[in-house]
């Protein structure tokens, strides 16, 4: 169940309201929360989450992401004693965590968290105009508890636990629910070390090249960047195990939740803005087959999203043309500039 931002008895509450006020964003927060009794503010779109809404494009057609997210919004009585994942479905690191629920089997509760500004006149809603965490706090206050920053994902377990940052969030999964299948093998601290060093090795060396050939504006740095990234990958692939498909061989591990939602922009993402197609070579072929077995595999299949919906990312449309504004994009923009990172 969506808890009520309540005005009235919070100062917090009452603060954040009055920020919004002043930046002329009071209709965000849902009408009963500034004390007046319909929900939603009238006039005011929300961006489309499925076939159903308003803003949805009529050329998407929905996927098994899209079933899965309709399954997991459904409110019922038991909601409460339910983990809650608050994700954004374009978010690559969020799909991280979501997968690891969807790979353990675990009934929880879906909480979409949109960040950005609706606009009516772009496809779903969805824009780039990031809102501030005063925002944040007043439209969705339990995701806020839940991820200081503000920053998707974060799961909130009934029990009390709070846990935000992706592959954090997957450890923590796996180590709640101690059950098959493992992200990190058990028994072996050589082998969990090894799955740790390359989980840090997608997002810093493989994610990263990538983001830079998609925020560079000029076409030498581009190619560079696209030669890096290649690089990078053929690296990845000389470390994967030959005994079976995933990254360790016959079993799943924390590496793969932590590059197939790269993967998958890489593939969707990069053809569709750099034109990116992967070489035809060995550790190419070794990535390939990794996908293929990952792609069929329920858990991660279920968080595939419309195809047609994905490649126009929300999180990366703006990285393509250098503007993002996530904290990710915020850094590889200030490498573009050769500023120091904070």
């Amino acid at each position: 169940m969506q808890t009520v931002f309540k005005a009235r008895r919070a100062p917090a509450a009452r603060a954040a309201l009055a920020a919004l006020g002043a930046a002329g964003l009071t209709w965000l927060v849902p009408t009963r929360a500034r004390g007046l009794a319909s929900e939603e503010p009238p006039g005011k779109k929300k961006a489309a989450q499925s076939s159903k809404d308003e803003l949805w494009h009529p050329s998407w057609v929905e996927a098994t992401g899209e079933r899965t997210i309709a399954q997991r919004l459904r409110a019922g009585p038991q909601d409460g004693e339910k983990m809650k994942l608050f994700t954004s479905w374009f978010c690559p690191f969020a799909q991280r965590a979501w997968i690891a629920l969807e790979e353990k089997g675990v009934d929880y509760s879906y909480v979409e968290i949109n960040p950005y500004e609706v606009d009516p006149q772009l496809p779903g809603g969805y824009t780039k105009k990031q809102l501030p965490i005063e925002v944040k706090k007043a439209m969705y206050p339990d995701f806020v508890q839940s991820s200081p920053r503000g920053l998707v994902p974060a799961v909130a377990d009934p029990n009390g636990d709070k846990v935000w940052e992706s592959l954090h969030v997957v450890q923590y999964v796996d180590e709640r629910f101690d059950r098959p299948p493992f992200f990190l093998p058990k028994g072996d601290p050589l082998k969990r070390a090894h799955v740790r060093i390359w989980s840090d090795f997608v997002t810093e060396r493989m994610q990263k090249n990538f983001y830079m050939l998609l925020m560079d504006q000029d076409p030498e740095k581009q190619a560079t960047a696209k030669g890096a990234f290649f690089a990078e990958c053929r690296t990845f692939a000389k470390a994967m195990s030959t005994d079976g498909p995933y990254f360790l061989g016959k079993e799943i591990s924390m590496v793969d939740i932590a590059l197939f939602p790269f993967w998958q922009r890489f593939l969707w993402v990069g053809g569709y803005y750099r034109g990116l197609v992967m070489p035809d070579d060995p550790e190419f072929r070794r990535l390939q087959s990794w996908w293929e077995a990952c792609s069929e595999r329920p858990a991660f299949k279920n968080t595939l999203v419309c195809g047609g919906r994905a490649a126009p990312w929300p999180d990366v449309t703006g990285l393509a043309g250098n503007e993002g504004t996530s904290d990710y994009a915020k850094n590889l923009q200030s490498s573009l500039s050769g500023a120091k990172k904070p």
